[in-house]
Parts: structure tokens; sequence; C-alpha cells
């Protein structure tokens, strides 16, 4: 029964035409086709004459000629890169000197000591641990307990780095940084001749370390250090690597997501770029086609997107500014669809942009992915990408002077720096395709999750609350860590129910985790109501992943909004049984108290605090701070590779159901509570005198889960005749 169940969920998640797809794939794998069809040669094999069409000149000399004479308008002129100011490239100097001295960025974050000039390539510096290099790519998995995460010998493959090195040498020419580049390339290339190891696995993968060799080769060609030799093998690796990535860009539209559109930006750049090589053209037009498809399928239209992560889905735009622009340079026009999509997609992050600190919640896998690192913002800064989307779709900026303008810079020109502002504001939101929905007042605002899946889901949170106050994200997502942690297991800590901000039933998460990245359930969800008056917000839902348990429990929640210095969640788990109930909330690392029921956090906004209560007795509130054993609680990842301890509060009991879960939080304010006791009132006043608030006895049997809410003597919500309604008196 439980086989058949999972084999329903693959269906759903990835439907009956790609799971075969997938059975095909690693069939052909296993006999040893897929080695056959791309089989190990050496760069000598196939040089620079072997790509070109006829009558281009191999010699290195004569085809630099000919390139500076025929090349396709790039970003910015062939060998004059823009000279941004040393301020805001001050950071990639520090970086290319810690990669001079041997020392390389992982996921933005990490510094691994990998050496220089001949970096090594298949160890993980931070365990020690080794990969093969002499197995085809085929034979190699990426789940291999021996090696550990496979993501930590792919990323200096991405060649990242480059973009610190371009941006490090543009403001005064310095050829140190181009002389690095090229040494480095040339260490790679002969350690990684096509096809062979794990680099050439993932055509993502060769897509992301096409564009950036691109970019540094447009950047350096001017360069004493850029002979006519190493171009010659910078444009060999380029058309290797679009003929792999071509070759099987079937298995990445297989994934339902950025791999996909990462792989066509590869191609369709080496395509726009080189005309002069042989497969230009189809790898252009197959590039071109892939990236209308994929938007057509995945990018929701309200704006959502299908791997369900803000993270990829900036990656995703990413790729599609780089087409885009590159297009525009060269006289390609994309569909009106594929524009009105992202025109959408953009406007999206923006509504679940925090505005004091450009960051979103770390919502959905994030695993360090930053293709164009062309600013000095931090990683978690999402400025960068919406304000070069908008000015892309729009000529306006959405953001004044600050770091996040270099990208402008070095996609669009100087120009770019003095295009007029323009704002938007950022109501509360019902992206109802996508599942997302924004509560918004004037200083605080929350996101919270509410989707039916149809799409393969990532991590299991269904009804999280992500809540913001003056730029501290107070109630927040624990993050990713790691994909595949053979040793801890924390990946599967970081995908659980538990590491979000929701409720647990019988220690289970809502969805049952598969192996790897996959899962052999997925859920169901209903949005009841979302209802805004003045400044008294409410936003209902509920999901039906703990039916599949013999409590055949639903798990509904009520967040309500009270202006900006009042959150209250009201979390009632309805069913049958007496399974354990808990409910998680994970904090932001700064400095907390305990006061009787109340978790005190000390911010830089002022004080906030959260108090938690139950219907039905229970243990006393855990909070927990990088907590292991028994019960892991208390940790974040911000930054792929890296956790922290941090605060988290579980309130737990095992009682008969119906069970109901209070949550009140305070912000800048503490409540003077009156009554907290769930099975007759719930009330409090506020300290500042702005009155009374009130929760009503529950009425679960009967299913009015929030019979009313009042706010002092002038507000009042409850609902009538059976439907929510606001009245403000």
């Amino acid at each position: 029964m439980h086989r058949i169940r999972s084999y329903r969920a693959y269906l759903q998640q990835y439907g009956l035409r790609r799971c075969l797809f997938r059975f095909r794939h690693n069939l052909r794998r296993r006999l040893g086709l897929l080695k056959r069809q791309f089989p190990v040669w050496d760069w000598s094999d196939r040089p620079l004459g072997h790509w070109l069409g006829a009558s281009v000149p191999q010699q290195p000399e004569a085809y630099r000629a000919f390139r500076e004479q025929s090349a396709s308008r790039f970003f910015f002129p062939l060998g004059r890169p823009p000279r941004p100011d040393p301020e805001w490239t001050a950071g990639a100097a520090r970086e290319a000197q810690d990669l001079l001295a041997g020392r390389m960025r992982y996921f933005s974050r990490l510094a691994g000591e990998v050496g220089y000039p001949e970096p090594s390539w298949f160890v993980n510096p931070f365990t020690g641990h080794h990969t093969s290099a002499q197995r085809h790519w085929a034979e190699q998995g990426v789940y291999d307990p021996a090696t550990g995460d496979i993501k930590f010998y792919w990323e200096p493959s991405r060649f990242c780095w480059a973009y610190a090195l371009v941006r490090a040498y543009a403001p005064e020419r310095d050829n140190r940084y181009a002389e690095a580049f090229w040494r480095i390339l040339e260490s790679w290339m002969g350690a990684n001749p096509p096809n062979m190891g794990p680099n050439w696995n993932s055509g993502q993968e060769v897509a992301i370390r096409t564009l950036a060799c691109v970019f540094a080769l447009q950047a350096f060609w001017h360069s004493p250090a850029t002979t006519d030799q190493r171009i010659a093998k910078a444009v060999t690796m380029l058309a290797a690597s679009a003929e792999r990535i071509a070759g099987k860009i079937d298995f990445a539209r297989a994934q339902m997501g950025n791999h996909a559109t990462s792989e066509a930006a590869g191609i369709y750049t080496v395509g726009v770029l080189f005309p002069e090589l042989a497969g230009a053209g189809q790898w252009r037009e197959l590039g071109r086609w892939v990236l209308e498809d994929e938007i057509r399928r995945f990018n929701w239209e309200d704006g959502s997107y299908t791997q369900h992560s803000m993270n990829y889905q900036r990656l995703m735009l990413h790729a599609y500014l780089w087409c885009l622009r590159l297009g525009e340079l060269n006289g390609e026009q994309f569909s009106d669809l594929l524009v009105e999509r992202l025109n959408s997609s953009w406007e999206f992050l923006y509504q679940l942009q925090d505005a004091a600190t450009g960051r979103t919640p770390n919502y959905g896998p994030n695993d360090g992915a930053l293709m164009l690192p062309l600013s000095g913002c931090d990683y978690l800064d999402y400025r960068p990408i919406i304000n070069s989307m908008h000015y892309l779709l729009q000529r306006r900026r959405l953001y004044g002077n600050g770091p996040w303008q270099e990208d402008l810079l070095w996609l669009f020109g100087g120009e770019a720096l003095e295009a007029p502002v323009e704002s938007f504001e950022r109501p509360s939101r019902d992206f109802t395709v996508g599942g997302y929905y924004t509560l918004r007042g004037r200083q605080s605002w929350g996101m919270t999750r509410c989707h039916s899946y149809r799409s393969r889901p990532n991590q299991s949170d269904a009804l999280h609350l992500d809540l913001w106050w003056q730029g501290v994200n107070v109630l927040r997502d624990s993050g990713t860590f790691s994909y595949f942690d053979p040793l801890g297991h924390w990946n599967q800590y970081f995908r659980s129910t538990s590491a979000h901000n929701t409720v647990v039933l019988g220690r289970e998460s809502q969805m049952v985790q598969g192996p790897h990245l996959r899962w052999h359930s997925v859920l169901r969800a209903r949005t009841i109501r979302h209802l805004c008056r003045g400044t008294l917000e409410l936003w209902q839902g509920e999901h039906y992943g703990y039916r599949r348990l013999r409590c055949r429990a639903t798990h509904r929640r009520t967040v309500c909004r009270l202006d900006d210095a009042y959150w209250l969640v009201v979390d009632d788990v309805l069913g049958r049984g007496t399974p354990r109930t808990e409910l998680f909330w994970h904090l932001p690392d700064l400095p907390y108290t305990r006061e009787g029921d109340a978790v005190c956090l000390e911010t830089d906004a002022g004080p906030a605090s959260l108090f938690v209560w139950a219907s039905a007795a229970g243990e006393d509130p855990l909070v927990g701070k990088g907590l292991e054993d028994p019960t892991r609680l208390g940790w974040q990842s911000l930054y792929y590779g890296e956790r922290t301890p941090t605060p988290a509060v579980c309130l737990a009991c095992e009682a008969p159901l119906p069970v109901r879960f209070a949550t009140l939080l305070g912000l800048g304010r503490r409540p003077g509570i009156t009554e907290s006791d769930l099975s007759s009132a719930m009330a409090w006043s506020d300290e500042a005198g702005g009155g009374r608030v009130e929760l009503s006895a529950p009425d679960l049997k009967n299913d009015r889960v929030v019979r009313s809410i009042r706010l002092g003597a002038d507000m009042e919500w409850k609902p009538a005749d059976g439907a929510a309604a606001l009245t403000v008196c």
C-alpha cells in the first residue's frame, strides 16, 4: 500500500511522461549508452579548428583578428569593461586577493583553501573528502556517501569567482587578475577533459561555468595576459560545453525548473556570441525555444514559480535577464508571453521583499546559487536582480543610489544609473496560483504559504509564517544547509516540518520524505479567507497533510494582524485520537530572555515578545538554541553549507483532538495578559493604553475556530451567518 501511494505521489509530482523519461534515462545510464553518446576525449583531439565553420580562420592569431572585426554585441565593448566605483568593488578586490592566495569563496560565504594556481578541483576543503576525477560523468552518482555533498565539488567549477576577478580588474585594469583567470582556467581544463569527472555531470553546472567564462573572456580580451592561444583554448571549451548541454538538455527539462533555463541560457549565449562556430545556429535556436517553452510551463500567471523557492526564482530570473539583454543587443526579440511572465515574476519577488533590508523570506531550497554576482550586495539581498529586471523591461530603476546599481552598469552601461526611480506600494497580496499570501502593515508584514502541490515539493512547510518588523525577520524559515549530508543527516531536518513555523503531529512531517529530494506523499491545502479592514487584517487556511495518519487531522491556521503592534496566530488541529501535537516558532539569533509564558527578544527596532498557549494541559514551552540530542531545535542556515544556533520555541501537548494553540506576538509593546484560558477566553491589554484585545471562547466542535476578535471598543471581527466579516464600529 505504501509503495502504491509513493508511485501515485511521483505521478502527481512529475506526470506520467516525465516518469517514463526518467526510467528510460536511468536504463540508458546503466547500459552504458550515455557513456557511448558522450565519449571522453582530450582537448588536443578537437582544437579550435574542429569547431569552426567554413571560411573562418583557424590559426589563433588570425582567429583573434577575425573576432575583433565580427564579434556580436555584448553588454560592454570587447575588452572594454566599465569602470565601477572602487567602493562598489572593494569586496571583489578582497575576494580576488584571497583567490591569488589559494582561498576560494563557496556559496558567497565560506572560504575554502584550494590552492593557486593549481586549485584542488576534486577535494572538499571543509571535510577533506575526495571525489574521483577518472570516471565518466555518467558512471558517477551525485549521492555518494564516500564523497558527501557533490555541490562542494561543483561550486569552484561554476567559475563564479571569475566575476570577482573581472570586477577587481575593471577600475584600474590590474592585469594580475586577468592572469589569475587564465591560469585557473588552464588548470581546470587540464584536470577536466570533456565528459570525464563530476564537473561534466550536470548540464546546469556546465552552463553556469559557460556564462562566467564568456563574461571574463569579454572583459580580459585586451589584457596582456590574454594571448591568442588562450583565446583559442577558451573558445574550444565553450564549444565543447555547448555540445554537452545541447546533447542532454532533455534531462534538464524533466527536472521542471531552473536546470533547463540555465542550460538554455548557456547554449543560447554561445550561439549568439560565437556565430562562427559550426553548431552556433542550432544552439541558438534550441536555447531560445527552451527559454520560451519553460516560462510558459513553469512561471505561473501570478508571478510565482514552480520550484517553490525564492533563490531558485532569482536564479531563473538571472538566466532570462542575461538572455533578454543579449537578444536585445543583437536584434532578437522574445515573445509577449515571456515578457509578461517575467514582469509578473520580478513583481512577485518585490512584493515578498522586505523594504528595509532588500531580503525576501529564506523560503524553499536555498543552494547558494548566485549566477550573476555583479555587485557588492550580500547574497541575501534581492535588490540587484529585482532592480535589473525592472530596468530591462521598463527602463526605470526601482531603488535609489546604492551598491545594487552595479549590476545595471555591467549589463546596461552608465546611462542606466541616471534612469528615473519609480516605486510601487507593497499592499497585502494573494498569489493564489502559487499559494503565497502577504499581510502588510506599515512597519510589519508577514508571508504564509497555503498550496496544493501540482509539482514536486521541496520542503514540508504548509502554513509556515514568516514575519518581519522594521527589517528584523522575527519569525523565520530555518533554511536548507545541505542537499546531502550522509554523516549528520541535517538535510532531513531542514526539509522537515519541525524546521518551519507551523504545527507537527505525532513527530511526523506533513509529507513523507523519500530519498534525497523526493517525496512519497504530497499534500493539499485550502485558503478559507483573507480580509482586511483598516488596521485589522485576517487570513485563514488549512491543509490536509495529516489526514494520512490515524488521527485524520486537519491543521487550520488563522493569522490576525492588529495594526503593527500585535500579531495573533490561532492554530486549530481538528481530528480524532490523542496524537502528540507540537507548535514550532523559529526566531532570529538575537539576545532573548524567558519571562513566564513569554520569550522576549531584544532587536534593533525594540523589544519583541512572544506568548504561546495551548487549549489542553501539556509541557511547558521549550526554548532551545542549538539543541541536537534527542531532538534538534534552534538551528538556521542562511547560506548553503553553514548552520548556526538560533533560538526556537516548541510548545507540545498530548490531548484528545481538537487542540488549539494561540500565539501572541507584541512588537515594540509588551501586552498585559489578563486571560489566557483558551477553553473560555483570551484577552490582553495594551500597555500603551491602546485598549483591550479579546479572543472569544473557541467552538471547535462546531467548526467555528475563531468566533470573534475585538480590538478596543471600536473594531471587531466576527463571523456573520457562517461567513467571515470585519466590522469597524
